[in-house]
């Protein structure tokens, strides 16, 4: 039976028998949404059964947006295996750092439910990093894979960003100010979602392979357009919690 160290940890506190659950995890892996939800009616993806979970906002809605404060233990992503690691930095010179984790689990997580995406399933992505004082724009991110996303990060300024580029998510990391989002989006077209990290921006340079025992709690607020059924952007806030909680899983292709 396959089971995440913080579902295990929910099950002994609760005095649940992991057995009673259906995982929704990789392989049937169970995840702590499976415990705290554990009557989550299945959902069934071709022969993959998983459980539907989802998180109801956690303030009242801000100018068109359902808004999630949300807080994730990031400590997985400092364990990941060190050869992953190593290799990164063969490829680009570099490890992957937190944000670029963030940026793949928000793309991966809010086209889970493609009821909102474009006919042409193109989705940009606008990234604002070092305390908003680099602009980034990624174009068609939902196609790209983690290394290709960092890729394009690595080698951008905030020169190369499309004078009408208008995106639709927008990635800040900590201290980025809301005036210099609103500036970058053309034609006051404002995005269907929006990730900004909270904290320190210090956090966003964890990077994979990391031995430092330190706390990785990475609080957040995600913003999901209310153009988006209410029921389908909690499923979407939860799908990005647990993807930010897995961040093995983000470095699959697709």
């Amino acid at each position: 039976m396959l089971i995440s160290p913080l579902a295990r940890k929910l099950c002994l506190k609760k005095g649940i028998d992991p057995a009673t659950l259906r995982g929704s995890g990789p392989r049937g892996r169970i995840m702590a949404a499976d415990v705290v939800e554990p009557t989550a009616a299945p959902v069934s993806r071709g022969k993959t059964v998983v459980n539907d979970f989802a998180i109801d906002p956690t303030r009242p809605e801000i100018d068109g947006y359902y808004v999630y404060d949300q807080e994730v233990d990031m400590a997985a992503l400092a364990r990941i295996s060190l050869p992953i690691a190593v290799q990164c930095e063969k490829l680009l010179e570099k490890r992957y750092s937190l944000f670029d984790y963030i940026t793949r689990a928000v793309v991966k997580a809010c086209t889970s439910h493609p009821a909102w995406m474009p006919a042409d399933g193109k989705v940009d992505v606008l990234l604002f990093e070092e305390e908003g004082r680099k602009v980034m724009g990624i174009e068609n991110a939902a196609n790209k894979s983690i290394y290709r996303l960092a890729r394009e990060v690595q080698k951008q300024d905030s020169a190369s960003v499309l004078e009408n580029f208008s995106p639709h998510i927008a990635v800040c990391d900590a201290a980025t100010a809301r005036q210099q989002v609103v500036d970058y989006i053309a034609s006051g077209k404002r995005p269907v979602f929006g990730f900004v990290a909270r904290g320190r921006s210090a956090k966003v340079g964890i990077r994979a392979g990391a031995e430092s025992p330190g706390n990785f709690a990475l609080p957040y607020t995600f913003y999901v357009s209310t153009c988006i059924e209410a029921a389908e952007a909690n499923r979407i806030a939860a799908r990005l919690g647990e993807l930010l909680y897995n961040p093995v899983s983000l470095l699959l292709p697709t």
